[in-house]
């Protein structure tokens, strides 16, 4: 019998090369998701972060068809959820309500930690969180400058409470003591429910906390505020004057929340993730219920997030190289 000719056994292996193909290419198509989603909170339940995480996951699952499960992984600043979450499987059913202090701030300023930028992929802003300069009631004055001649006058007996090591509010703690030649004792909280009980209480004395979580307490006179960190006024909160209006410069911190998967997440499902929650913070009554905690709703692209968590990891960089502050 004739051998077969060589064009026939070029198509005879190429048949075969594409069935063997088969399985691979259908696990590639294969419609996602096809199971429950993750969203993690780096921070306890109560605060900004583990509400918005509420917010999205619940008309996420909406738009979906799956569930997705909200999980608080607490500790280190946030540094323990991220690093949990950049380990993950980036198949898409693992994301991470991250932001400017564990995203980004965190990983510039503390040397132990495991993760950087790179190792997330971006998906979109979430909301952006002013955040303000409170303290005990009963510290004197209403304006900036009463503020740090309050603390002029009490170096060593004051306290700031913040997130813990390498968060945005212990860089502004330190900052705030390097800035007024004072010595101010930083404490780290797991989160602002706990930070600001003892500041109720007066067993911390500074915090620069979020404005949704102290515009409340400030209305029913626990907590005074002197101005928000921001270079302008928050749209929510117009009435609360900056602190660089005042003439105390240097305190410029604010903090948002974005949405995050693991690097090596495919792009199709982060481009699908992106277009979910584009159409969700469009919606208005999401966008009231966002604006309903104090924060501001800031869509974008995934890359536009993705250029501005690495400018806030840059930027911090050089803020560290040039004040000599990191968290260790």
């Amino acid at each position: 019998m004739p051998s077969p000719r060589p064009c026939t056994r070029r198509r005879s292996l190429g048949l075969v090369a594409a069935s063997l193909a088969l399985p691979w290419a259908a696990r590639a198509n294969e419609a996602w998701p096809v199971k429950p989603l993750t969203l993690v909170s780096p921070y306890p339940a109560g605060g900004i972060t583990d509400l918005l995480c509420r917010i999205v996951g619940e008309e996420l699952a909406k738009a979906l068809g799956q569930s997705v499960v909200i999980e608080n992984r607490t500790g280190a600043s946030g540094a323990i959820a991220h690093a949990s979450v950049a380990k993950a499987a980036p198949d898409g059913y693992t994301l991470i309500m991250g932001g400017s202090a564990p995203t980004a701030i965190t990983p510039a300023l503390n040397k132990s930690v495991t993760y950087g930028p790179k190792d997330f992929e971006p998906i979109g802003y979430v909301a952006e969180l002013p955040i303000v300069l409170s303290t005990h009631p009963s510290v004197p004055g209403s304006t900036a400058s009463d503020f740090i001649a309050h603390v002029k006058a009490n170096s060593g007996k004051l306290s700031c409470g913040h997130h813990g090591n390498g968060s945005s509010n212990q860089f502004a703690c330190l900052t705030l003591a390097k800035m007024t030649g004072t010595q101010i004792a930083d404490i780290p909280y797991r989160g602002a429910p706990q930070v600001n009980t003892d500041l109720i209480a007066n067993r911390v004395h500074i915090y620069f906390g979020t404005l949704p979580t102290q515009v409340p307490l400030a209305k029913d006179g626990k907590l005074k505020i002197f101005g928000i960190t921001s270079p302008a006024r928050a749209v929510t909160a117009p009435d609360i004057p900056t602190l660089d209006e005042q003439g105390l410069k240097g305190l410029n911190f604010t903090s948002w929340n974005a949405l995050y998967a693991p690097a090596g997440t495919p792009r199709p499902v982060i481009e699908r993730l992106s277009r979910e929650l584009l159409q969700i913070l469009a919606r208005p009554e999401v966008k009231k219920r966002i604006e309903d905690t104090g924060s501001i709703t800031r869509p974008g692209s995934p890359e536009a997030l993705g250029r501005l968590t690495m400018a806030e990891y840059d930027n911090y960089k050089r803020m560290a190289a040039e004040s000599g502050i990191r968290m260790e």
